[in-house]
């Protein structure tokens, strides 16, 4: 008894709580739909359609400023190549085609840091069907749940957003 008693008073309020200051500008930013983890949720899009994906950002606080977070659309490694603008598009909720950046990514903003959902929708053109991911980091790192290092999406003099290990990525079949 004196066991457990010891092990529930060792960790304090404080450890748990929103007070840890090295954390004051940390967020996080990851898929609404964790489905059962291990980055397995699908979404079955049709030719010609498009789905919504729902992203969601993480935080406490509203700041002074805005956040923005890179997001990544690449083939399933070993599955049939879809090249962006003939087999699929993204677009903005009008349906207009939006460019990647040079680096790949398109951005998102998160007005003063205010915790919320935003949606990437994703538009099959008609062409070839197959798999793409949609990635909160970019496909060429490698992800470990055990170096916070490999987590970060952005880190600036402000402010840090980190992904998930367990849900960085979606696989959107077109079909």
């Amino acid at each position: 008894m004196l066991v457990f008693g010891t092990l529930f008073t060792s960790c304090g309020e404080d450890d748990w709580s929103n007070d840890n200051s090295t954390m004051e500008h940390v967020y996080y930013y990851g898929f609404q739909d964790w489905g059962n983890l291990k980055n397995n949720v699908v979404y079955n899009l049709a030719q010609g359609e498009t789905v919504a994906v729902a992203t969601q950002f993480w935080s406490e606080y509203t700041r002074s400023y805005s956040p923005k977070v890179s997001y990544y659309v690449s083939n399933v490694p070993g599955k049939e190549d879809l090249a962006l603008g003939v087999d699929y598009q993204i677009v903005d909720k009008d349906g207009n085609s939006i460019r990647p950046n040079d680096n790949g990514s398109y951005e998102m903003i998160w007005p003063n840091a205010v915790k919320g959902i935003q949606y990437v929708y994703v538009k099959a053109l008609n062409g070839k069907k197959g798999s793409i991911r949609l990635l909160t980091s970019n496909p060429g790192k490698t992800m470990d749940n055990m170096d916070i290092e490999s987590t970060i999406i952005v880190k600036t003099d402000q402010y840090e957003v980190r992904a998930f290990t367990e849900n960085y990525y979606v696989t959107i079949k077109i079909q």
